[in-house]
């Protein structure tokens, strides 16, 4: 009887062994990091040919996680897996503590039924497609699940992170050795964020391969968190950005290059600015005092010939000075009242030589709307008129220029066309027509010429403020160019005439310069205002000179040897601050220098100077700047006595 017992025992174990091997839902039976049972569906799903290749198989924790002492009643829940491949899968599972054959262990049972043959290829064919994507995209794919402790990193993430299939650290420990330690707490700081706040997580940062290479990688992910708030899983993806951070890494450095060969050019711009504006400054002083001197008339034309190159040299240097300091971005526009009409004869005037030699009639209508004050920056727009008219000028023979000065809708804007005597713009001159230096050629004139850099500037200087400069295209049988600036017309005292400052006195000056030929131009020109002067060479000189006797005001050049004047300028105010006490008035000091550059002006001032002049000395500058200071001279005994 018990002979037949055990037999029939046997036959029922066999039987449901049977059952178990072919159901449909995959079954395994695990303790720790052994499979001690699965059946032939198990097998398949995990990409092994039988049951024994999967029980065989030592890396358990690669294809099912971090073992995990399941609750006693079973816990069905959604998990994820990995084949021997390392593809990702996802199944419906359930898990329950077991006694197998005598030992506690694990059953799960995948309930996803077994598909059809056709079904398991279709999978198949998308899982290789997002296989073969995230290798493409260098994109990897990770998951944490903090529950069951488990986590799971994808073949590409794997490659990223320099680890092999094999590596069965904890998910923590992967990232704590591979983060780069300087980067470490910038990876808890986006993570406590992210965490806090139960926002997206996302991070730039290094990490050091085991083989010791650094990488950039970029992290991103998600959390999802209990009724506590405490994070259950976080899961993301990673993708190396090394090859973009090597490109930023050279963006910056060509910036840097460009930045510092623009600040070499600037520098280089000033530097030849100053060197070229002292000898001008005396190619221009001494023909004008040499024609007020000479008798005979051919000499008379020769200064005048003479005094013009002067005026076109300075020019060149003004607006190669302009340009480079529009492109470098240090251009200042200032905006104040000023009186638009009268500043578009002062251009007009200041061509009065150029149209001369020429035999051109400039003649200026102005629209009576026009005739009022509007707010901009009034240097800026006389320059850009300026070269407007130089570029005329210099492609126009003798004949009649035209420039029409008017004003916009209800008085606001302002509007400038310059009609000259040459040939109407053609198209294929409108092509480079602003672009310095560049080489025109036109069917009337097959003999190329260069463009030179006025028009180009004037654009410049128009756009800097706003406004522009175009080709006027309709009614002219001329060449015509138009200059429109978005001015807005203002009420102010300025719509008053202004009178001149009477000269009251003679004033002492001392004259601050290093230049042989630019200290007689400048005691010619004082004696000429009524002024007497004194002449030292540098700033050491200076400082001796004014210990042993008062000036009226102080003309200073700014680069000179032993002591520039901005050191002398700092000094001078340090003595009179000392000496207040004893009624010691400060000292005019006006600079006189060839370096034109707006910073130069700011260093000047804030150096301690009064005034600000360049080079080469313009007679009715240097008039204006010193009238002031001999009217209050004059005023100061009647202030005294009352």
């Amino acid at each position: 009887m018990f002979f037949y017992n055990l037999v029939a025992a046997v036959d029922y174990l066999r039987t449901l062994d049977d059952i178990l091997s072919n159901l449909p839902q995959g079954i395994l039976v695990r303790r720790k990091d052994e499979i001690l049972f699965a059946n032939k569906a198990a097998a398949r799903v995990f990409g092994f040919n039988n049951v024994r290749e999967l029980m065989d198989y030592r890396a358990v924790n690669a294809l099912i996680g971090t073992f995990v002492q399941p609750q006693t009643n079973p816990e069905q829940r959604f998990a994820y897996f990995s084949n021997k491949d390392g593809d990702l899968f996802f199944a419906d599972v359930t898990e329950r503590v077991i006694d197998f054959r005598g030992q506690q262990a694990v059953q799960i049972t995948l309930n996803t039924p077994l598909q059809s043959t056709e079904d398991l290829s279709n999978t198949q064919t998308l899982v290789e497609r997002y296989a073969l994507a995230l290798r493409h995209v260098k994109l990897g794919v990770w998951d944490h699940d903090r529950v069951a402790n488990s986590h799971y990193l994808s073949p590409s993430c794997r490659d990223i992170l320099g680890l092999p299939q094999a590596d069965s650290r904890t998910f923590q420990s992967v990232f704590e050795d591979l983060i780069y330690p300087e980067d470490r707490p910038l990876v808890r700081a986006a993570c406590a964020k992210a965490f806090g706040e139960r926002i997206p997580y996302a991070a730039q940062f290094r990490i050091m391969r085991p083989t010791g290479e650094i990488r950039w990688v970029s992290v991103s992910g998600t959390s999802i968190h209990d009724s506590d708030g405490l994070v259950l899983r976080f899961a993301g993806t990673i993708v190396d950005i090394s090859d973009q951070k090597h490109k930023e890494r050279e963006l910056i450095e060509a910036r840097k290059t460009a930045q510092a060969g623009l600040e070499a050019k600037n520098r280089f711009v000033s530097g030849l600015s100053h060197e070229f504006r002292t000898p001008i400054h005396a190619l221009m002083a001494l023909p004008r005092l040499l024609k007020e001197q000479a008798n005979r008339p051919e000499l008379t034309d020769l200064v005048e010939a003479s005094e013009l190159a002067g005026e076109h040299l300075l020019s060149l240097v003004d607006s190669a000075l302009d340009l480079s300091g529009i492109d470098s971005g240090t251009m200042d526009v200032r905006t104040n009242p000023f009186p638009l009409a009268k500043t578009c004869m002062t251009a007009c005037e200041t061509m009065n030589s150029r149209t001369a030699a020429r035999r051109i009639d400039l003649q200026l209508d102005i629209d009576p709307a026009a005739q009022a004050n509007f707010l901009g920056d009034e240097k800026l727009f006389l320059r850009t008129l300026q070269a407007m008219l130089r570029h005329a000028i210099e492609r126009s023979g003798p004949g009649v220029m035209k420039t029409r000065l008017s004003s916009g809708e209800n008085g606001h804007g302002a509007l400038v066309v310059l009609q000259d005597v040459g040939a109407p713009y053609s198209s294929l001159e409108a092509r480079s027509l602003f672009e310095p230096f560049s080489s025109i050629q036109t069917p009337d004139n097959p003999i190329t010429q260069s463009n030179g850099i006025d028009l180009p500037l004037a654009r410049k200087l128009a756009r800097a403020m706003g406004g522009d400069v175009t080709i006027a295209k309709r009614g002219t049988r001329n060449g015509s160019i138009q200059f429109y600036l978005p001015l807005e017309r203002v009420a102010s005292n300025l719509d008053e005439p202004i009178g001149s400052i009477n000269h009251t006195g003679a004033l002492c000056i001392l004259v601050v310069e290093d230049n042989l030929i630019n200290q007689r131009i400048i005691a010619v020109i004082l004696e000429q205002l009524g002024h007497s002067c004194v002449i030292v060479a540098d700033g050491v000189m200076c400082l001796e000179t004014i210990q042993k006797a008062r000036f009226d005001a102080i003309l200073m050049d700014l680069h000179m040897p032993n002591m520039d004047g901005y050191q002398a300028t700092r000094q001078i105010r340090a003595i009179e601050a000392d000496l207040q006490a004893v009624d010691f008035p400060a000292m005019p000091i006006i600079a006189l220098t060839a370096d034109a550059r707006p910073e130069t002006r700011e260093a000047a001032f804030a150096a301690g100077m009064t005034g600000f002049l360049n080079k080469p000395i313009s007679i009715p500058e240097l008039y204006e700047a010193l009238a002031p200071i001999a009217a209050a001279l004059a005023e100061e005994p009647t202030a005294q006595r009352g």
